[in-house]
């Protein structure tokens, strides 16, 4: 059979038979890969602590039919510190799982975002800053590249400058913040306009629905992460700021989950985590 070498971060897996794992890689030169991992399974075997989530590792893969076969694994990088943080071990795997989700659309960049994805995980392991601020703009940064990064600086409806005093809240279909003047126009006038169409006509919405209300603080820990702005230390950020920045990754979370189309499962772990 076929090999070639990747360097790949473990995102995703589940058993096969009773010895062997199939893990989903993100690989800088494929992108997704699915490979079998033959014994990870059984105590003591070698390739079963290369196969564990979020592990970084140069893999020498044989071609297989369904899946690609592990022939040889070099660990990188294991992020141990992790293992030692509840709340951020969470966030790594959920950074794992949505690229597991989203990987297919990153083959173009698979390098780019191999390194970012590292890098992610590098800060949520040996970083002080609040790591829900930088999961936050990890999420951001995700959406950017997939080509869903929403807009948050005017109104999504009208393209009005946003500001403290006329924002309400992010809607999940027009993909950004909304006005007030929007929102209650919208519940005002049931329908913005009639669009005809072979069948008949049919009415269109006004923004009435918003799937989040956001508040002034909430808004501008969006904007900053979505700058990219220096990230502070945790220990010299207020606890209503912090409670602001998780805020905001709710709204995130929430807009992924729309973008998905599904549940994502590692956010009940750091549902979890956080109430530790």
């Amino acid at each position: 059979m076929p090999t070639y070498s990747v360097n790949a971060v473990n995102v995703a897996s589940f058993p096969l038979g009773e010895t062997d794992k199939v893990v989903t890689v993100f690989s800088a030169e494929k992108g997704l890969i699915k490979c079998v991992a033959k014994g990870a399974r059984k105590p003591g075997s070698k390739i079963g602590g290369r196969a564990e989530l979020l592990n970084v590792n140069k893999l020498l893969l044989a071609s297989g039919r369904t899946f690609e076969i592990i022939s040889q694994a070099e660990t990188l990088e294991t992020f141990s510190q992790l293992r030692g943080d509840l709340e951020r071990l969470a966030y790594s795997l959920y950074y794992a799982e949505l690229t597991s989700i989203f990987g297919q659309g990153l083959a173009e960049e698979s390098s780019a975002y191999f390194d970012f994805l590292v890098m992610s995980l590098r800060y949520q392991c040996l970083s002080q800053s609040d790591p829900a601020y930088l999961c936050l703009m990890f999420e951001l940064s995700l959406l950017d590249i997939l080509g869903y990064k929403p807009e948050l600086t005017v109104c999504v409806n009208c393209r009005s400058v946003l500001n403290d005093h006329v924002l309400a809240g992010f809607h999940f279909d027009l993909g950004g913040m909304v006005c007030e003047r929007c929102h209650l126009e919208g519940k005002r006038v049931k329908v913005g306009m009639r669009v005809a169409e072979d069948e008949g006509i049919y009415e269109t919405p006004g923004v009435d629905k918003l799937d989040k209300h956001v508040t002034p603080l909430v808004w501008k820990r969006l904007v900053l992460a979505s700058a990219g702005s220096d990230v502070p230390d945790a220990s010299q950020e207020s606890d209503p700021v912090k409670r602001a920045t998780r805020a905001a990754h709710r709204v995130i979370e929430g807009y992924i989950e729309h973008r998905a189309g599904r549940r994502i499962k590692s956010l009940q772990l750091l549902e979890n985590a956080q109430s530790v």
